[in-house]
Order: structure tokens, then sequence, then C-alpha cells
């Protein structure tokens, strides 16, 4: 009996060796997968953050360039007025690290370039493509702003229109954003890519292209610097997987290193990572999943990704971890386990050999069972952490909504309220539809004794930015009205000007925020309309083709006639040609309509082929518009807009005023 007792014990402590070994191996595996989920999870947000870094790096450059073509498709272009170029470009250049230098190149071969030499700035004029004469080098300090303190002649003929950067602007549509495969620049010899768009100017009726450059060494210092970990290594390659963002963490210590490193296949740059990321990569089936290798007997996680800098173009955007950066506490958990499991091996062999002290044996299992769940417990903790970080990301996107929904009910506070609008105009409607929750457009209304102020406004920019100099601009119309007793739109305009350049003035920086505006005083006693306007017109629809004293004839259309008083070519804002607003006065009839709007609507894309309205097909609307009652015309018109529209998205902010006298 005694002996059958001791067989027993001798097979159960032999099955609680085999559960023992079943649980190490169970929990073995269960650890491993999330190791790999967490290692997964973590470079796909190292992923995610380098593709936000980038986009924060190339988005500006790309509103940068459609800004300025915008700005100057509504003047004239001069190339060899060096003295204005370098007042609206050089801060550009200046203020945004990403750039080196800025082209801008007629179809005529007439171009104005301005280089940052780090240690002065160059500028050059070459007329219709050199063909008789040198372009002309014009050098600054940085202290310099009216005259250079040297010119000189280029030995070298110079045709901007053999370029790439015009090449590709020239094969796409107005405003169609367009960048370079990397090559090497004409004048300092360096390699970039340059990113270019065209406008018309309609003043001569000549197409313009306006190009940025973007050094490589300025993008491999970009990424260079970036830290997504502490091990961790970012790259970025061509779509031929030539290297243009150098890696972190690889020795580069001056801009000569780096220059003699771009461009190269990522072969050439002797790095066993990077060159086995990209290979696993190329192997893979499902090009948008990480993967992880070993290298020097250690794991790492990757991850290379399609990056669209524009519409036509991409890069390859490489990210490699190596998975200790991510979970090395549970790492260090696993060989704890590891160690725990041999610890309880060499105590159960024990066990099986001083079966007789089973109280010694069973203490010794028990501790070891807690320090598994001790381990467990770790487990689960780390899972929590990783839990509560994605709460709190989402609180913090919550925090944001909510500060602009909360700005969207500031800026609507100022605008003018309808019960006043429809009091003071009951013949009229206002179609406002912002780009983002807060706008950059904004209408305003006042009446001064029998005069009835209203306006459409387009400051700079639109979202949140747009809405700060929205702000500023009207509480300076404001200010103009009730503070200094001004009634009269151009003299109103002029002093708006004043305050605003004051405001922006107290910087640090120089801001050339403002706004264009058309700005109207309807008298309805007297029959007179008083008008001034910044880069925004004023359409007045009336029967007949009559010609009238202050009103130019724009349009005709099945018997109405659409007269247009012009604005003046300069914003509310600092300028460096500014002048007086010109004051118009003209009476109106029973029965006239008058438009106000922003440049939101004819410069909306949509339609079959994609392209903007314009202002020709705009006023067009307005006329076929004007055969309805000004009570519908509204709903007509955000209609018609959001047909045109289509599924392009809104491009800026839309305003439009329109009153029936």
């Amino acid at each position: 009996m005694k002996k059958f007792g001791s067989i027993i014990w001798k097979n159960s402590i032999y099955l609680l060796l085999v559960g023992i070994i079943g649980i190490f191996v169970f929990i073995l595996m269960d650890l491993r997968k999330t190791v790999d989920h967490l290692s997964k999870d973590m470079v796909i947000k190292s992923q995610l953050r380098t593709n936000l870094e980038l986009e924060n790096f190339f988005s500006t450059v790309r509103e940068d360039i459609i800004i300025t073509a915008q700005e100057h498709a509504v003047q004239k272009y001069d190339h060899t007025d060096y003295h204005r170029l370098n007042a609206e470009l050089r801060p550009l250049v200046k203020n945004k690290r990403q750039l080196s230098s800025i082209m801008m190149a007629t179809s005529k071969g007439d171009e104005f370039m301005i280089l940052d030499l780090d240690t002065s700035w160059m500028f050059r004029i070459t007329t219709e493509g050199s063909k008789d004469s040198m372009p002309e080098q014009l050098f600054w300090q940085d202290t310099e702003n009216n005259e250079p303190h040297y010119r000189s002649k280029k030995d070298q003929q110079y045709d901007p229109r053999t370029r790439p950067w015009y090449e590709n602007a020239m094969a796409h549509d107005e405003m169609h954003v367009n960048w370079t495969d990397p090559y090497t620049f004409f004048t300092t010899k360096e390699p970039g890519i340059t990113i270019s768009t065209r406008f018309k100017d309609t003043i001569d009726d000549i197409d313009v292209v306006v190009a940025f450059d973007i050094l490589l060494s300025d993008l491999s210092e970009f990424t260079t610097s970036l830290d997504i970990s502490p091990n961790g290594v970012v790259f970025i390659l061509t779509e031929d997987e030539r290297v243009i963002g150098l890696p972190c963490k690889s020795g580069y210590e001056t801009n000569e290193q780096i220059m003699a490193d771009v461009l190269k296949p990522y072969k050439e740059l002797n790095n066993d990572k990077i060159n086995q990321t990209v290979d696993v990569w190329n192997s893979l089936d499902d090009k948008d999943s990480c993967f992880h290798f070993k290298s020097e007997g250690e794991n790492w996680w990757g991850s290379v990704q399609h990056y669209n800098i524009s519409d036509d173009d991409q890069l390859l955007v490489g990210v490699m971890v190596p998975e200790s950066d991510f979970v090395g506490e549970v790492i260090h958990s696993e060989k704890v386990i590891i160690i725990g499991f041999i610890l309880v091996m060499i105590f159960t062999v024990y066990i099986l050999k001083q079966y007789r002290d089973k109280q010694k044996s069973n203490h010794q299992l028990q501790s070891q069972k807690e320090e598994i769940m001790q381990k467990n417990s770790m487990l689960e903790s780390a899972n929590e952490e990783i839990t509560n970080a994605k709460h709190e990301i989402e609180e913090k996107s919550n925090e944001i909504f909510d500060s602009i929904n909360y700005a969207k009910r500031i800026q609507t506070a100022i605008l003018p309220p309808p019960s006043f609008w429809n009091k003071n105009l009951p013949e009229s409607f206002v179609l406002y539809i912002p780009k983002d929750i807060v706008a950059g457009d904004f209408y305003w209304m006042d009446v001064i004794d029998n005069e009835v102020l209203f306006a459409a406004a387009d400051c700079t920019g639109h979202g949140v930015p747009g809405a700060m100099v929205s702000v500023v601009c009207h509480n300076a119309l404001n200010r103009v009205v009730h503070e200094f007793g001004m009634h009269q739109p151009a003299e109103i305009l002029d002093e708006v000007t004043d305050l605003v350049i004051e405001t922006f003035e107290r910087a640090d920086h120089e801001v050339k925020d403002g706004m264009d505006i058309a700005l109207c005083g309807l008298t309805l006693d007297t029959m007179q309309l008083e008008f001034a306007g910044a880069h925004n017109p004023l359409w007045l629809i009336r029967e007949g083709n009559a010609e009238y004293e202050g009103l130019e004839l724009s349009m005709e259309l099945e018997g109405k006639s659409l007269y247009e008083i012009k604005a003046d070519k300069q914003p509310v804002g600092k300028f460096a040609h500014r002048t007086k607003f010109t004051y118009n006065k003209i009476t109106v009839q029973k029965g006239d309509t008058i438009y106000l709007s922003s440049d939101g609507f004819p410069d909306q894309f949509g339609g079959d082929n994609g392209k903007k309205l314009k202002s020709k097909s705009f006023k067009k609307l307005l006329i076929e518009l004007c055969k309805h009652d000004i009570k519908d015309q509204k709903e007509i018109l955000e209609k018609a807009f959001y047909e045109w529209k289509g599924d392009f998205e809104q491009l800026d902010d839309v305003c439009v005023i329109g009153v029936k006298v």
C-alpha cells in the first residue's frame, strides 16, 4: 500500500511538471503575440507621425506658392522691378527654412530669381531668355534694402523656359501644384527639388510661372533631426529608390557630408538596416504592412509607405525601429519568465529527489506561481497604459475641435444678426459658406443716419488663421465708424488700413496679412450709392444698356446689363505701393440689383473639366440670377455653387451679398 502511494505521488509530480511546461509555452506564445501586436501598433504610429511631420514640412510650401501666385495674378508682373519683388519675396525665403530660392518666369523668357546665399542675397534678372544680353546678377547684404552693393553679368546664357520646373508648370493647368524629380540646380549646382505653378498675368496676357527651390540637404537636415524613438530611424527615397532624405544617427555632421550622399541608390549608403528594410519591403505583396527582421542579433520593425507630395508625385518614406524601443519592459518580462521557468525546473527536479519534504516542495511551487502571476500582471498594466494613452489622444483631439467650434460661435457673434440686416436691407440676401469651421471671409453692416454701410470682406487665409485676421479687420471697421465718426467708404478703408498695419507691426517679425473688401454706403432717401474696394469690385445689374457716369458696362445678356465699379489693386494691409483708396459715387435706380463678392465663388474648381469658374462665368451667373426674386436668389446661388463644385474640395471661403434697390 505504501509503495502504491509512492508511485501515485511520483506520477502526480510528473503531471504537475507537464502542466507547468504547458503553461510556460502558453505564456511565452501569448507574450510573443503581445510583443508583436504592440510593436506593429507603435511602428504604425511612428509612420503616421513621420507623415504628419512631412506634411507640415511640405504643406506650408504648397500653400505659400498658391498664395504667391494668387497675389501676383491680380497685378502687373515686371521682372525688372527688383525693389518690389525684393520686398515681397525676400521675407518668404528668409522665414521659411525649406526654401533656398524663388523664381518667377514668363512665357517670353523674362525671369526674376531671389537666392539665399547664407551670407548674402543674390537676385538674377534674365530678359527674353538672355537672347540679347547675359543675365544680370545683383547682390545684397541682409541690411540692404534699396540698392545692391554689387552688380555683375553672368558669363553663361540662361533661358528659364528650358528648366524642368517651368516645363512642368506649363504642362498643367493654372494653379496646379507640380514637383520636379530631383535634379542639380543651374545656379548653385546643388541637388534639390522644385515646386512650381503658373498663373495668367491678365494685364499683359502672358503666362507666369512661380517656382520654389528646396535643397535636398535641407530635406536631409529635416529627416536627420526626426526623433521617433531612442534608436529609430527615418529615411526618404524617390520612387526609383534613390536617397533624398538621409537617416539620422548616421554620422552626418556637415552640409558637405549630406550633399555627398543624397541622390545615391540606397544600397550605396552601405547601411545594412536600410538595405534590409527596403529589401524586405520589396519582397512583400502587401506594401502597406509593417514587418520585422533581424539585424546584429536584434529584432527590428520596419515600414515603407508611399507619401503623396502632390496629386502626381510620390516619395517612399521608410521607418525602422528596434523592438526594444517599443516593448523593452515586456521583453525584460519575457526573460524573467524564462529564468523563472528554469528555476521551476530546478526546484521540480529537486522535489523529485527530495519528495519526502512535501511542504518545502509546495512552498517552492507556490512561490513560482505567484511570480508568474506577477509577470502577467505587468503585461496587463502595459496594455492598460497603452489604452490610457489612446484615450488621452482622443480627449486632446476632442478639446481641439471644441475650441474651434467655440471660436466659430465667437466669430458668428461679430457678424450682423439676421434681424438687424433684414431691418436695414429688407430686399437682400447674404450667401456665406466657410471652407472650414471658422472663416477668413466675413460680412459687415452699420447704419449712420440714413446711410446703410455694408461690405463683403476676404481676409488673408482661411480656417483659424483667417478667422483671427478677420477679427482684427472687423474691429478696425467698427472703430473707424464709431470712434472716428467716418462714413465715406474710401476714407474708412484708408483709416482701417492704418489700424491693421499698426496692429500687425507690433509683432517681432513682419506680418503682411490684411483683407480684400468691397464696401458700400447706400442712402435710399437720395438714391445715392458710395463705394470703395480693395481688389473686390461692385457689380450693378440694370435694365437696358445705356451709358452712365461712374459705371463701366461689363456684360449684356437678355436685355439686362451688368455694370462694374472697379476696385483698387491693393489690399487693406501692408503694401509696397499703397495709395489712397478711390472714392466712387453714383445714383442708383429703382429695380437695380447690387452684388458684392469675395473671390471664393469664381475661384472654385469644378465642372466637367475641374477648372475654375472664373469672373466672366460668375458675372453671367449673376445676370441670370437677377431674373428671380431677391428672396429666392440665395438658395439658387447656393445650389449653383455646390453643383459646380461637385466632388472637388472647396478651395476658399465664399461670401456673396445681393441687394435689390
